[in-house]
């Protein structure tokens, strides 16, 4: 019986199994160390086999179509014959044994049997890849170059901040060659601490320069082929930052085709590139306003928009009432993640895309618009503007920016020459009253303005998927409201009451009713709300409070609640001009007024009997009923002697009687004067 060695090695395929291993393993190359950090923080190990590991295609299969033929010429020649005696059935009949086959087409092709049984073999493991001949191990590794050297040429390459910035590859190659020498003379040498602690994948536990440390002398050929190595995604990051990075790093793509209008509305604010005059109190002043959008995903279709001089939920809040008066409620809006779209105003408490619940009823305290009408709300990635479809759709707005006078670029350094040497001279000379008049349009100008673009832009082909139709002369283009059109027809519209969105999206404010009326001061100019269809409503809560629900970009309309109750919608009341019929119209509504509170109230009189308060007290004093005053034991209250006196007295007082007195008089007779006159002289100058 044969050993276990020479079983082992009489089957040749076996055999050349494990000589293959063997190789394979004595030849593979140690793997290459990823970057670590250090115990001092900073980075060690080998940054060129990191970047080889880490951006190269995986595998080191030949992809030349020379090895590729080679691989298919020793598949037809040595393994096909073998594994498919059907197609080969002289060749297995003249062979039966597979030894006697495999001599036989090594020696037709002048190779050796262990050639064949090697290539069965790796035919067996590997299939037809198998067969193509392998790349060197240290193919594309500099010859010239050691680690360190190719470590430091990718480093000086990468801009470190704070430290250098972008070097050319004949700076890299001085830095080189300075470095190199430095690193000669400090060969021996301990280092400082500093020192250490920058080289600290390069030295000892005595602080020495390692050998592996030193750089190697090269030509300035081996230093560009070394540095056209490094993928241009990493340079590109390392030189031009996040921004221009994002321009090449994986896009991914929508297939629009698969949703339907209204599935998405994206929604963003945009500044205009265009000064426009805003007030200031009781100025004038040049500012940018800005554009709030939306757009449906699918169509590209802009379904509404605004002009403010600030973005910010309010002009929100007017864009979504536009798009679900005239389209409807949408499936999702997908925007972006300012603080103005995450409002809690708009969006609730929660800060993340969801489904609200059904709806049963209207909440006792709002917790976000879109949460209450059940539209999901999306956030694109942050600082990703690819991501919402709008952004290159405001490229075609910024088109017409640059047809406008008032361009101004999106940046100074595009700003046309004409815009400071003429526009702002005359704009100036306007404002010291030597002009007649500005260059610059209002706010209220630019809007209107814009508006007759936006709907331009809805009538104008638009290139990009989902948007080719088939035409006599071949393919087309779509606009976006061709594409709506003719997609629109397949989407339920969910529809709200306009009460109800004016609920829903308005601000509130309480105020007074007054002369039937709804005062209220926005911007210091007066408005007043009257009731639509019924201006007279409002005159039964004169005096009282109410809420104002209002948008602050639609002043128009607005809603009234009393006590909670939603009275109506009102609309504001234009300043009366002399002349005008609304002054006679008001003078009617006023009699009006007059005539039926004085119905009224005679009505009332008339149906509600009211007693008189004769008849009032008697009927109360025949229903009353008598009253005794219980008995109780009396005690007498001591009062102070002062007090007891004068009441005594006050008592004898009143006892007193003239009545009862008899008069005492008594008659008394003078004795006669001898002296006297016996008449009585008037003018006598006596006594008597």
């Amino acid at each position: 019986m044969p050993s276990s060695a020479n079983a082992r090695t009489s089957d040749p395929v076996k055999a050349l199994t494990h000589a293959r291993r063997r190789s394979d393993s004595a030849a593979e190359p140690p793997k290459i160390q990823d970057w670590t950090l250090s115990p001092t923080g900073k980075l060690s190990g080998d940054p060129a086999g990191s970047l080889a590991l880490g951006m190269a295609p995986a595998g080191a299969l030949n992809g030349s179509e020379e090895a590729q033929a080679e691989a298919a010429e020793l598949f037809r020649a040595f393994i096909e014959p073998i594994i498919n005696p059907e197609r080969y059935a002289d060749l297995h009949r003249q062979y039966p044994q597979r030894r006697a086959l495999v001599e036989h087409l090594a020696e037709s092709h002048h190779k050796s049997a262990r050639t064949v049984y090697r290539l069965l073999d790796c035919y067996q493991k590997k299939g037809i890849t198998g067969l193509i001949r392998r790349l060197r191990s240290d193919k594309g590794q500099p010859k010239a170059l050691n680690t360190a050297s190719v470590n430091f040429i990718i480093a000086a390459v990468l801009p470190k901040a704070g430290s250098y910035g972008e070097l050319s590859i004949a700076d890299v190659f001085r830095l080189h060659e300075e470095e190199r020498r430095w690193r000669e003379q400090r060969a021996s040498k301990p280092l400082s601490q500093a020192e250490r602690v920058l080289y600290a994948g390069y030295v000892d536990a005595e602080g020495r320069l390692l050998p592996s440390a030193q750089l190697s002398k090269a030509a300035y050929s081996t230093f560009w082929r070394q540095a056209a190595k490094i993928p241009e995604l990493v340079k590109l990051m390392a030189r031009r930052g996040q921004d221009a990075y994002r321009n090449a790093e994986l896009i991914s793509f929508r297939d629009y085709e698969s949703i339907q209008p209204l599935d998405y509305v994206v929604m963003d604010h945009r500044m205009l590139d265009t000064f426009s005059l805003v007030r200031d109190g009781d100025r004038w002043k040049l500012a940018r306003v800005w554009l709030t959008a939306a757009i449906d995903m699918r169509t590209r279709k802009w379904l509404g928009w605004c002009i403010v001089e600030t973005p910010s939920s309010d002009s929100i809040a007017t864009v979504l009432k536009q798009v679900f008066v005239r389209h409807g409620l949408p499936k999702s809006l997908y925007w972006d993640n300012g603080k103005d779209f995450r409002c809690h105003w708009l969006e609730g408490a929660r800060e993340r895309s969801r489904t609200a619940e059904a709806i049963d009823g209207l909440p006792k305290q709002w917790t976000g618009v879109l949460e209450t009408l059940d539209i999901r709300v999306h956030h694109a990635i942050v600082k990703n503007a690819r991501a919402k479809l709008i952004e290159p759709s405001f490229g075609r707005v910024a088109d017409f920016d640059r047809t406008l006078p008032e361009y101004c670029g999106n940046r100074p350094g595009t700003r046309p020459e004409r815009f400071e040497a003429e526009l702002l001279k005359e704009h100036e000379a306007w404002l010291a009253g030597k002009r007649d008049r500005t260059p610059f349009r209002t706010i209220e100008q630019i809007a209107a303005l814009y508006n007759m673009e936006l709907e331009g832009l809805n009538e104008r082909e638009l290139h990009g998927e989902g948007m080719r139709k088939v035409t006599p002369t071949g393919y087309g283009w779509m606009c976006p409201n061709e594409c709506w059109e003719n997609l629109i027809s397949r989407v339920e519209r969910r529809t709200i009451p306009e009460d109800v969105l004016q609920l829903c999206f308005a601000k509130r404010r309480e105020l007074t009713v007054r002369n039937g009326e709804v005062p209220v001061t926005f911007a210091g100019r007066q408005y007043h709300y009257r009731l639509a269809g019924n201006p007279m409503a409002l005159l039964g809560l004169n005096g009282r409070k109410v809420d104002l629900a209002y948008d602050p970009l639609d002043l128009e309309k607005a809603a009234v609640y009393f006590e909670s109750r939603f009275i109506g919608l009102a609309d504001c009341v234009a300043l009366r001009h002399m002349g005008e019929e609304d002054f006679v119209q008001d003078a009617r509504d006023r009699r009006a007024a007059r005539r039926e509170i004085k119905h009224l109230i005679g009505t009332i009189h008339t149906a509600v009997p009211v007693p008189d308060p004769e008849t009032h007290l008697r009927r109360r004093a025949a229903v009353t009923p008598p009253r005794i005053e219980p008995a109780r034991v009396e005690v007498p209250a001591q009062l102070p002697a002062p007090i007891a006196e004068a009441a005594a007295a006050q008592a004898a007082e009143a006892e007193f009687s003239f009545a009862a007195t008899e008069p005492s008089i008594q008659a008394i007779e003078r004795a006669p004067d001898a002296d006297a006159d016996v008449e009585f002289n008037f003018f006598s100058d006596r006594g008597d």
